[in-house]
């Protein structure tokens, strides 16, 4: 009988020291799937200036990405595969809007009117 005692004051024990693997509503989970990277030159010039941005992420102006201003200095984009990204023409989200859909390649963008003209995006990750 004593020793169910103590195996059970042992678990409760366990149970209640136990450390909390609850939700932290401050970490947010990454989607490798989900970016759109650009390039300053058309045909996805790797040997030029490109990046890749991770969403989801809002981006007001692309001024300082990476060290560097992409306002008005984007020529193609590949788009992953769980990302929806909306870029306008203009800084905040307002002037032309374009929207991308997931795995969408661009290679020139001025075949849609939008080659350099970019100058801030959304990035939205899946379905």
């Amino acid at each position: 009988m004593n020793l169910r005692l103590i195996v059970l004051t042992v678990l409760m024990a366990c149970t209640y020291m136990a450390p909390a693997y609850g939700a932290d509503p401050e970490i947010q989970v990454i989607d490798k799937d989900c970016w759109i990277e650009i390039f300053d030159d058309k045909e996805y010039d790797q040997s030029d200036p490109h990046v890749k941005l991770m969403g989801p992420n809002e981006y007001p102006t692309l001024k300082n990405l990476s060290g560097r201003d992409w306002n008005n200095d984007i020529e193609s984009v590949m788009v992953g595969p769980n990302a929806t990204v909306k870029a306008y023409s203009k800084r905040d989200y307002s002037g032309t809007e374009i929207a991308f859909t997931p795995n969408q390649r661009v290679p020139n963008l001025k075949n849609l009117d939008m080659g350099n003209e970019i100058e801030s995006m959304k990035i939205t990750c899946g379905p």
